[in-house]
């Protein structure tokens, strides 16, 4: 069981990461498409990628310690 919830762990980090890559992929590309649609914002075009960027790293944290933690549960 706990082996399960290892790999659902995982596959939760591992999504995450998908998304922000794939994310920032889209905005790059969105962004050199229609600048002008950027130009007019009175925030830099990445300020989204920022706040997922964070988002991304305590998803990461959370799962890296749940991770750990079960590894450890599991040797014992």
């Amino acid at each position: 069981m706990i082996k399960k919830i290892r790999q659902a762990v995982q596959i939760c980090m591992g999504a995450s990461v998908g998304v922000f890559i794939g994310r920032s992929l889209w905005l790059w590309q969105d962004m050199r498409r229609y600048p002008e649609l950027y130009e007019m914002q009175s925030a830099p075009w990445y300020t989204p990628l920022i706040v997922q960027g964070i988002l991304t790293a305590a998803i990461l944290a959370v799962g890296g310690i749940a991770w750990w933690a079960l590894g450890r549960r599991l040797k014992k």
